[in-house]
């Protein structure tokens, strides 16, 4: 039986390998000539613009600076915050979406800067270190991630998922928690082309209904393992790449929660606002 404390090969992968000969070769062909383009053309930092590097010294630092204080972000979405204002689910947010933080996003996500899934996973990190420090008491036990998934439009174009890959880098250099397993349970249904609608340019309601029953439980095999091993001995965090109205996170508890499985809290890199009257750092509030 598979064991479901041990993290997954290729940890954070949401799709399986391509079954097809030609369609592996095509995946194969693509990264290839990413990585030919960018030994041939001059790289320049996202940031500044300066040559010769993705994310140069000074902006490095401003990245570090800007995440150096998670904080907690979920009563700026509106989907994570009940009638009475209370938090429906804790998230913690490496920085607020903006300047360094988010030009380095967005060219991660959007221009195929794939060399940029280090710098971020070192922000992710940071995060989910602040997560796990504001547990009140502490404790040993194993810590689940649970990623967000990318749609299939968005993994055709880009060739990858953001979230999984910044989780591999993070796994690549040692980052993550003791005791933590990556299992990549969610997935993404699948829609005609007349009913798919991007995220980015809706209202809030909006984002609520497109993205409402979007997510379902994939890789049933595991499912099945994993409910049979208790999940509530575990930490079960959920994690996004960028926070606005939590619709999308409501969506991937809720789904969660339909096979019994309980999240603890949400990690995401960025949050779209900050929250009123400065940063509310995570250590000074332990999570409920």
């Amino acid at each position: 039986m598979e064991n479901p404390g041990a993290p997954i090969a290729r940890a954070g992968l949401h799709r399986a390998p391509a079954g097809r000969l030609w369609m592996r070769l095509w995946l194969w062909g693509e990264s290839a000539w990413r990585d030919f383009l960018y030994l041939i053309l001059p790289a320049e930092c996202v940031v500044c613009g300066r040559e010769d590097q993705a994310l140069c010294p000074a902006c490095s630092a401003v990245l570090r600076q800007h995440t150096a204080e998670p904080f907690r972000a979920e009563q700026r979405a509106d989907a994570l915050v009940g009638v009475m204002g209370r938090s429906l689910l804790p998230v913690v947010a490496a920085g607020v979406y903006r300047d360094a933080l988010a030009e380095t996003i967005l060219a991660f996500k959007n221009h195929g800067r794939t060399e940029l899934a280090a710098p971020l996973s070192r922000a992710l990190s940071r995060a989910m270190s602040a997560l796990l420090d504001s547990v009140d008491p502490p404790t040993t036990r194993m810590l689940v991630v649970v990623p967000v998934p990318s749609t299939g439009s968005g993994w055709r174009r880009r060739g990858y998922d953001p979230v999984a890959m910044i989780l591999r880098a993070m796994e690549h250099e040692g980052r993550l928690p003791a005791q933590t397993a990556i299992m990549p349970l969610l997935g993404i249904k699948a829609k005609p082309p007349w009913r798919r609608r991007h995220q980015k340019g809706l209202g809030r309601a909006e984002r609520r209904r497109n993205v409402r029953n979007t997510m379902k439980i994939r890789r049933r095999k595991l499912r099945h393992v994993w409910l049979r091993a208790n999940p509530d001995e575990a930490l079960v965090v959920v994690v996004d790449d960028v926070l606005t109205t939590g619709s999308t996170l409501q969506e991937a508890v809720k789904t969660l929660k339909n096979t019994g499985l309980s999240v603890y809290a949400g990690v995401v890199l960025a949050a779209a606002r900050a929250p009123e009257g400065g940063h509310e750092l995570v250590p000074r509030e332990r999570l409920e």
